[in-house]
C-alpha cells in the first residue's frame, strides 16, 4: 500500500521534493534490507530483502519503485546459498560459522615487541546479515634482528583482509659497555609480517635525539585493507635527559610510508606548541593530501613527554601535506574560536570551543578548498562518554579559521548522549553551500535492536560563513532511517534521499530533499 504524505516545502530550508511511505509484506518486515539500488538509466530504485528459507537456501523479496517511490512491482526468489553469492554480488554468505588466521600483535611489560598467533571466529547473523567475530588469541614469538637485538614496540596496524601487520618498532642496544639505552627512540624500523611471522619487507629511518610517536594511523587502500601508514614523532626531553634531549622541544618529524611499506615522506617540522595532541587525520583520496588537526598547549615550555596529563588547551593546530611538502600548517587561539563563533539564528546559546578535547565527528574539503571539521563535546562518565553539543571549525584553504559553528543537538535522551550524532557533509552542485546532515538519536527499537535516528538538515554558507537553522525530516511523523541505508542514491549532487521506516520496520519511508 502507497501512501502520500502531506508537506510544505515552504517549512523546510530545504524543499522536499518527494516523500511516501510503502507498506511491505510481513516476510520482508521479518527479514533484512541486504541491498537498495538506484538504476540512473531506468530511474528506479530496487530493494531487496533477506531471509533465510531452510539450510541451503535463501528467500529474497525484490521490489521496484519509480524515480518517485510510486510502486511498480515485487518478485520473490529462492535460490541455494552458493548460487545466490554469483547472482547477488552484495550477499556475501560464506557459512554460518567459519574461522580466519591472523597475527596478534602486542609489546610485553618491557615494551618488547610480541607477535602471537591469532584466530578470528565469524558467527553469520541473519538478522544483521553479517558477520560477528571472536578472537583467540594462540601461540607467540619474539622476533630479533638478526644480530640477536630485539625489537620495542612503538604501533601498528593489522590488516584483516591479507592477515598481514604492519608494525613500528625501535631497535634495542644490547646490554653491553657503551650501549644506547634510547637507541630505540632514534632508531626505527617499519616492517610488513606475515602470518607464518615472515618478514616481508622493511624501512628504515633514524633520528639524531630521541623521539616518541605521538601519533600512528593507518590508511585504507581500496579493499579495506592497509595501504599506507602516518607517523608523528616529538623529541623526548626532562630530568635525567640532559643533552642526550633535543634542544628544541617543538622539533617534530611526520614520516609515511606506503604500502610495501617504504618511506615516501620524512619531514621535520617545528610545531607551534611543544605538546600537540593529534586528534584526528583526514586522508583525502582524491589529492592524497594528509590533514592532521588536533589542540594544542600553546605556553607551555616542556617536552612532549612531560605534558601528557594536560587537559585544557589554548589553541588548535592543522596541518596540511601535500606533494610530499607541509602545504600549511597554522595554530588558532581560543580567542580567534570565540571571536568567530557563529549558531543557527534560532538557538539561542552557543558555547564556544573551550579547548577540551571532542569527538570527531566527520570532515569534507570544499570545492574552493575550505576544510571543514565537525565533532561533538563529551563529558566522561563510568558508563562511557555522554555527549552534548555540536561543534563545527571552518579553515580556508590556507588553513586559516574562518568560523566556529556550536549547534544544539535537538534530542538529549540517554541513547543520544551514549552514542553521540552521526554526521557528514555534502555541497551542493553551485558549491555556495555546504549541507550539514546530522542523524538525531530518539530511541532503540528493542525488538529490532536497531537505533532508531531521523534526519536533520541545515547549511553553511560558503559566501559568509553563516550557518542556517536545521529542520527535521521524518522523526515527527514516526519514521526512522534504516540503520544500513540511511541514504540512496539518486541523479546528480544536488539532491539526497533518505530512507527508512516506522519502529516497527512494516512500513518503508522515502524523502528525497532537494539541497538549493
Amino acid at each position: 500500500m502507497l501512501i502520500l504524505l502531506a508537506f510544505s516545502p515552504s517549512a523546510y530550508a530545504q524543499t522536499v521534493e518527494a516523500e511516501k511511505t510503502y507498506t511491505i509484506t510481513g516476510k520482508s518486515k521479518r527479514g533484512t534490507l541486504g541491498d537498495a539500488f538506484y538504476d540512473p538509466a531506468q530511474k528506479t530504485y530496487t530493494l531487496t530483502y533477506v531471509t533465510k528459507a531452510n539450510d541451503r537456501k535463501a528467500k529474497f523479496q525484490i521490489y521496484t519503485f519509480d524515480y518517485d517511490f510510486n510502486f511498480l512491482d515485487m518478485t520473490e526468489d529462492e535460490i541455494e546459498f552458493e548460487k545466490a553469492k554469483t547472482k547477488y554480488k552484495w550477499f556475501k554468505y560464506q557459512g554460518e560459522l567459519y574461522s580466519t588466521q591472523g597475527l596478534y600483535v602486542e609489546p610485553n611489560l618491557t615494551g618488547t615487541l610480541v607477535l602471537r598467533e591469532k584466530k578470528i571466529t565469524h558467527k553469520f547473523d541473519w538478522f544483521f546479515l553479517g558477520y560477528y567475530t571472536t578472537t583467540d588469541v594462540l601461540q607467540k614469538l619474539k622476533p630479533k634482528t638478526d644480530d640477536g637485538r630485539k625489537y620495542f614496540y612503538h604501533g601498528h596496524a593489522e590488516d584483516n583482509v591479507s592477515g598481514d601487520a604492519t608494525i613500528l618498532v625501535g631497535i634495542k642496544d644490547k646490554m653491553k659497555k657503551g650501549a644506547d639505552p634510547y637507541s630505540h627512540f632514534k632508531n626505527f624500523v617499519v616492517m610488513k609480517v606475515n602470518q607464518d611471522v615472515e618478514i616481508l619487507n622493511e624501512t628504515s629511518f633514524s633520528f639524531d635525539y630521541p623521539m616518541t610517536p605521538v601519533f600512528t594511523r593507518y590508511i585504507s587502500d581500496a579493499e579495506g585493507g592497509v595501504g599506507g601508514m602516518v607517523f608523528v614523532f616529538a623529541p623526548m626531553g626532562g630530568p635525567g635527559m640532559g643533552k642526550v634531549a633535543d634542544p628544541n622541544k617543538n622539533n617534530y618529524a611526520y614520516v609515511r610510508v606506503d604500502a610495501k611499506p617504504e618511506v615516501v615522506d620524512n619531514i621535520r617540522f617545528d610545531s607551534y606548541a611543544p605538546y600537540w595532541p593529534i586528534n584526528e587525520m583526514v586522508v583525502d583520496y582524491s589529492s592524497d593530501a594528509v590533514y592532521l588537526f588536533g589542540p594544542s598547549a600553546m605556553g607551555k615550555d616542556k617536552y612532549y613527554n612531560q605534558l601528557t596529563s594536560t587537559s585544557k588547551f589554548k589553541a588548535v593546530q592543522l596541518m596540511k601535506v601535500s606533494d610530499n611538502k607541509i602545504e600549511y600548517f597554522t595554530e588558532t587561539d581560543l580567542p580567534e574560536f570565540e571571536a568567530k563563533l557563529k549558531k543557527p539564528a534560532d538557538q539561542k546559546k552557543a558555547p564556544a570551543y573551550e579547548g577540551k578535547k571532542f569527538a570527531f565527528a566527520s570532515y569534507k574539503i570544499a570545492s574552493n578548498g575550505d576544510f571543514i571539521v565537525s565533532g561533538q563535546r563529551f563529558k566522561p562518565s563510568k558508563e562511557g562518554n555522554q555527549y552534548n553539543d555540536i561543534v563545527g571549525f571552518h579553515f580556508d584553504s590556507k588553513g586559516k579559521l574562518k568560523a566556529q559553528y556550536s549547534v544544539d543537538t535537538k534530542e538529549s535522551n540517554k541513547y543520544a548522549k551514549a552514542n553521540g550524532t552521526e554526521q557528514f557533509f555534502t555541497e551542493n552542485i553551485a558549491n555556495t553551500r555546504m549541507y550539514w546532515f546530522q542523524l538525531e538519536i530518539v530511541g532503540v527499537a528493542m525488538a529490532r535492536g536497531k537505533m532508531l535516528s531521523y534526519p536533520s538538515i541545515g547549511y553553511i554558507d560558503l559566501g559568509n560563513d553563516n550557518i542556517s537553522n536545521f529542520i527535521s525530516l521524518g522523526g515527527e511523523e514516526g519514521y526512522y532511517l534504516d540503520p544500513s541505508y540511511p541514504y540512496l542514491a539518486t541523479d546528480g549532487e544536488s539532491k539526497i534521499v533518505f530512507f527508512g521506516s516506522d519502529k516497527k520496520g512494516k512500513e518503508i519511508w522515502f524523502a528525497r530533499v532537494m539541497l538549493d
